[in-house]
């Protein structure tokens, strides 16, 4: 269970960047993001996992809704403040759940932020860094 729900921060993590709003704070191209994932009643965090995506300018543009509603949440009570944007996620699916997030944008090429969430009896928290490592490879 905890390994699923594990898998379900991982997941939103790779969603963090939330479309529309990250539009304007962020430069499209290889983005490196980092999430390290704490269990409550656990004594020690779980290995950091690090995943690259390639986001082009409409990635960044797509609506925040749909880029964190991958079939497993979705974003709602969507909130921005500066260079900070704080959200609700309702969950459903195997692993049903709520909880919130922010997101900071430290920079045009860097972002930090946080979930906390509560998925099939489990209290998680994730961090999150992200980079730019710069333009997308070509696609050959």
């Amino acid at each position: 269970m905890i390994r699923r729900a594990a898998a379900v921060l991982l997941a939103l993590a790779a969603a963090a960047p939330l479309g529309a709003l990250a539009g304007e704070r962020m430069q499209p191209g290889l983005w490196e993001v980092t999430a390290t994932v704490e269990v409550q009643g656990m004594d020690a965090p779980m290995p950091p996992a690090t995943q690259t995506e390639c986001l082009s300018q409409a990635d960044l543009d797509e609506d925040p809704a749909s880029t964190v509603d991958k079939g497993l949440c979705r974003a709602t009570d969507v909130r921005r403040s500066g260079d900070t944007v704080s959200f609700e996620l309702d969950c459903g699916g195997a692993t049903p759940g709520r909880g919130q997030g922010q997101i900071v944008y430290r920079s045009p090429t860097s972002y930090d932020g946080w979930l906390k969430m509560d998925l099939g009896g489990a209290r998680l928290r994730t961090t999150l860094r992200a980079r730019r490592l710069g333009p997308c490879p070509d696609a050959r």
